[in-house]
């Protein structure tokens, strides 16, 4: 597949601001490429036959181009793999973006395995590890779990590898849940993934212990809206909520007090916040 290649300065202040914008516009075709000596860029990938003017515009606004060609996924693609080093993610967990390759890590860690492509991502994101670090607040051996908008498939592997009993792991996007069921696999893992709009292929009868929703405001806004929501999480369950940028947080707050639902934790890093709540008795 052929896409456009835009190459911008990256100034280190604007840095939160573009990976923010990506996100909330779930736009994934990017890199930071940071050399150890020279300056730091952004490389942008655009798809000709997907309307994405809007991230064009915003780069031109707000950064220089210095660079704009015809490249193939595949030759965008190598360098940006090749870049990538394993990484602690959160306390005891790290990333292998290439599980060909033999690198040293620490003993006694748990490791998650992946291959990074166009449709996925590498857990880098400050949302994905904020999601994280309130799900292994309150996971626990035997725990029936259900992932929200799974992408890169990261926080249901954690789950299991903290001892998650039933795991349901959801995404709307057809080439996620292809990436999510591959990414499982790699890592040895049985856990059942499936194509939904938020919780349309969940069942009534399901329960759930904890319930982690990694997706941008306007959807976890419909999904706090879900009447199916308060059925399938159980009495004391736990629902994390992260995606949520600091513009929106108030806006998010007041619809959190609307529901059943207690605060009992709060994450927040570059701009980024993730909520775990209680569901009241």
């Amino acid at each position: 597949m052929e896409y456009i290649e835009y190459i911008f300065v990256l100034p280190e202040n604007l840095e939160d601001n573009i990976e923010t914008f990506f996100a909330i516009h779930e736009f994934q075709n990017y890199y930071f490429d940071k050399p150890t000596k020279g300056q730091s860029v952004v490389k942008v990938y655009i798809n000709p036959k997907v309307n994405e003017d809007n991230i064009i515009e915003y780069l031109k606004e707000n950064l220089e181009l210095i660079s704009k060609q015809n490249i193939s996924e595949d030759e965008w693609l190598k360098p940006w793999r090749e870049s990538l080093k394993p990484f602690e993610f959160i306390e005891n967990i790290w990333i292998i973006p290439d599980p060909t390759k033999s690198y040293n890590i620490p003993s006694g860690v748990k490791e998650i395995k992946i291959i990074p492509g166009t449709a996925f991502g590498t857990g880098l994101h400050p949302t994905t590890k904020l999601a994280a670090k309130n799900l292994i607040k309150v996971i626990n051996e035997g725990a029936d779990v259900l992932d929200v908008g799974t992408g890169t498939g990261i926080l249901s592997i954690i789950a299991k590898l903290y001892g998650a009993s039933k795991l349901l792991a959801l995404d709307y996007d057809l080439l996620a849940v292809e990436k999510a069921k591959e990414t499982f696999k790699l890592n040895n893992l049985e856990i059942e993934v499936k194509q939904s709009d938020l919780l349309s292929s969940v069942e009534k009868k399901d329960r759930y212990d904890i319930i982690i929703a990694n997706i941008v405001v306007p959807i976890l806004l419909r999904l706090l809206d879900d009447e199916k929501l308060d059925i399938i999480l159980n009495e004391n369950g736990y629902l994390i909520l992260s995606g949520i940028n600091k513009e929106r947080e108030e806006e998010m707050l007041n619809k959190i007090f609307e529901k059943e639902y207690n605060i009992i934790s709060r994450e927040e890093d570059s701009g980024w916040i993730s909520l775990l709540l209680q569901k009241r008795i």
